[in-house]
């Protein structure tokens, strides 16, 4: 999309994406042509040239159709070289808004279903970030990411092999998916098993915000996938500023999915100026029609975030990355170097 130059110029930081919620319909198509797989023809908007899914009007209808809509598109991901493509031009599109660095959540058992053993995903998504850092200089590191409503046993052979293949770009592990399938503590296991990586989890977006203090205690987090349903909780809020919790805040997503039903409730405004450690990410960003840089967009047109604290929401990030010290330094001297307008 085309960014106003002042939201344009600013560096940014997606911290919560997934891979295969990156890819664009157009690649859908282009990857489906290539290993010859038909696409679903209700999947993609034959006018706006959009993904689309059902919403049956239930409480969880519109997540039950995005997740139907989702696993259909990334059903045609089937080649090693289908995941290079998919990063590389995920990262290219995101420097080009102004984006230095991010941190994005894979799944061995989406890579299984593409016939890719964990190693061979991560070897597939290397070579197309190296190709988008050489020609842009962007920086990534990756999440593997267990999917909830798999469930336990699933989870822990995620957790098992992620600690038996270690890879210098995987430094997190997380959990994705249906918040409401089975309880947090059930998966503990894998979060151990996965060895000692940077841990987030999804919790209070499609759950309230019990299954939050569940995640902190339980699996010992600090990080949060989404976490903006814990503003139903004043108190939750004052226990998160405690542990200087860090929400993982994907507007569109949850405008998209209908955990808020307008801007003005949305509470990205008041986490930040209570003083949590606001990060943003966009999170499945074609099919919410979003971008990182529409992110910072919306935060800037939407809820009022000035220049100034839009760089302090990529410091957040950039504070808090599953990344080397080195890299940490390098990135916030890029930071640093921005200079907010006047």
């Amino acid at each position: 999309m085309l960014l106003p130059d002042n939201i344009r110029r600013v560096p940014k930081v997606d911290l919560h994406v997934h891979i295969e919620g990156t890819v664009t319909p157009d690649l859908v198509k282009r990857i489906a042509h290539r290993n010859k797989v038909v696409v679903p023809p209700d999947l993609i908007s034959g006018k706006s040239q959009s993904f689309q899914w059902r919403d049956d009007g239930t409480p969880k209808g519109n997540l039950r159709g995005f997740l139907a809509a989702y696993d259909h598109a990334t059903s045609v991901l089937r080649k090693a070289q289908d995941y290079t493509d998919v990063i590389y031009d995920y990262l290219k599109r995101s420097s080009d808004e102004g984006c230095i660095y991010a941190e994005v959540a894979i799944s061995a058992d989406h890579g299984a279903m593409a016939g890719l053993t964990y190693p061979q995903l991560l070897e597939a998504i290397s070579q197309g970030y190296e190709k988008a850092k050489k020609e842009t200089g962007i920086e990534l590191r990756l999440i593997s990411t267990c999917v909830r409503h798999y469930g336990p046993e699933g989870a822990l052979k995620v957790g098992q092999t992620t600690g038996a293949h270690p890879h210098p770009l995987v430094t997190g592990f997380g959990m994705a998916g249906d918040e409401n399938a089975f309880t947090i503590a059930d998966f503990k296991p894998a979060y151990d098993a996965a060895g000692r990586l940077g841990r987030t989890a999804h919790a209070g977006e499609a759950s309230g915000p019990e299954t939050v203090r569940q995640a902190r205690d339980i699996l010992k987090i600090r990080r949060f996938g989404h976490m903006v349903r814990a503003i139903e909780d004043p108190s939750l809020i004052e226990e998160q500023k405690a542990i200087n919790a860090v929400p993982e805040v994907c507007v569109s997503s949850n405008m998209a999915l209908k955990v808020f039903k307008d801007y003005r409730a949305h509470p990205v405004r008041k986490f930040f100026d209570a003083g949590l450690k606001v990060t943003f990410g966009s999170d499945d960003p074609p099919f919410f029609r979003t971008s990182i840089g529409r992110e910072y967009h919306i935060a800037w047109e939407k809820f009022g975030f000035s220049e100034k604290e839009l760089v302090k929401v990529s410091r957040n990030a950039i504070e808090e990355a599953f990344i080397d010290d080195a890299t940490r330094g390098k990135l916030l001297d890029k930071l640093s170097a921005f200079k907010v307008a006047a």
